[in-house]
C-alpha cells in the first residue's frame, strides 16, 4: 500500500512461515522522497516498483517463485505491475483492493470532471494538483480501523499522510479505477487471491467479486470475512488478523 515501514511487525508472519518479504515505499508515501501523500503519475511508479522487484529477485532470491501482495490502493498497483511482466510473478494476492473507489467516498461526478479538466493529464504537476482538497466522503483512518487504539497510533505516525486527498493523487485513482472496472478486469489472468472485509466502506467488497466474477484466470480465489472492516492487516483484533494471514500464507504456499 506503499508504506513498508508500517507493515514490518504484520509481516514478520510471512517470514516466520518460509516467505521472504521484499517492500517498497512508492514516490510520496514513507520515507520515500515526494510531497507527502502526492503521486502524480501511477506510470511512474509502476516503473518504480517493476524494476526494484525484478532487481531484487534476480540478485538476492534468483529461481524462487515470486508473488506480489497489494493492499486498497496497493491492490490495484499490483495489477499493473503484474501486466508489465506476467511472467515474472507467480500470482498476485489483494488485500481489500482498490478494484474501483466506492461510491460512498466520491463527490458527484460534475465534480470530478472539473477537477479532472483543471488539472490536466496524469503526469501534470502544478501548485492546484498539490492541494489536499480532493472532495472525499468520510474520514479513512476512521473507515478503515476497527479498533480505535489502532486508529490513533495510525493517524499519529509521523510518516502518515492524514488529511484529504491531494487532486494529482485523487486523479490518478479515479483513472486507474476506472481502467480496471472497464478493462483490466476481463483480462486479468494471473492466479489471484482476494481478501476482502464484508463492512469495508472505503474499498467495496462487492466490486472485488464483481472483478473475481469477470477475470479470466483459471486460478482465482475471493474470500469476504463478515464483519471485518478496510484494514484487515492492522486494524482488527488479533484472532481476525491471524485468520487473514494464515489464510494468505496458506495460499502462497501451496503455489511456492
Amino acid at each position: 500500500n506503499g508504506f513498508a515501514y508500517l507493515k514490518r511487525v504484520e509481516f514478520f508472519r510471512y517470514i516466520r512461515a518460509g516467505i521472504a518479504v521484499v517492500n517498497m515505499e512508492i514516490e510520496g508515501h514513507g520515507r520515500s522522497d515526494g510531497m507527502l501523500g502526492l503521486v502524480p503519475c501511477f506510470e511512474r511508479v509502476t516503473d518504480d516498483l517493476s524494476s526494484f522487484f525484478e532487481e531484487v529477485m534476480t540478485k538476492k532470491y534468483p529461481g524462487k517463485k515470486c508473488f506480489l501482495v497489494g493492499e486498497s490502493m496497493g491492490g490495484a498497483m499490483a495489477m499493473k505491475v503484474y501486466n508489465r511482466n506476467p511472467s515474472f510473478y507467480a500470482g498476485v494476492q489483494f488485500f481489500a483492493p482498490m478494484c474501483k473507489l466506492s461510491e460512498k467516498m466520491l463527490p458527484p461526478d460534475w465534480v470530478i470532471n472539473l477537477v479532472q479538466r483543471l488539472l490536466g493529464e496524469s503526469g501534470n504537476v502544478n501548485w492546484l494538483g498539490e492541494l489536499p482538497i480532493a472532495p472525499a466522503k468520510g474520514d479513512t483512518a476512521f473507515l478503515s480501523f476497527k479498533l480505535p487504539e489502532r486508529r490513533r497510533l495510525y493517524t499519529m505516525h509521523p510518516f502518515i499522510y492524514g488529511r484529504k486527498p491531494r487532486l494529482d493523487t485523487a486523479r490518478e485513482c479515479i483513472d486507474l479505477t476506472s481502467h480496471i472496472s472497464k478493462k483490466l478486469a476481463k483480462e486479468f489472468d494471473a492466479p489471484f487471491f482476494i481478501q476482502h472485509g464484508s463492512n469495508d466502506m472505503v474499498t467495496c467488497p462487492k466490486l472485488s467479486q464483481l472483478f473475481f466474477d469477470e477475470s479470466p484466470s483459471k486460478d482465482k480465489h475471493i474470500k469476504i470475512y463478515e464483519g471485518m472492516w478496510h484494514n484487515l492487516l492492522g486494524g482488527e483484533p488479533k484472532e481476525n488478523t491471524d485468520r487473514v494471514f494464515a489464510d494468505s500464507i496458506k495460499w502462497v504456499l501451496e503455489r511456492a
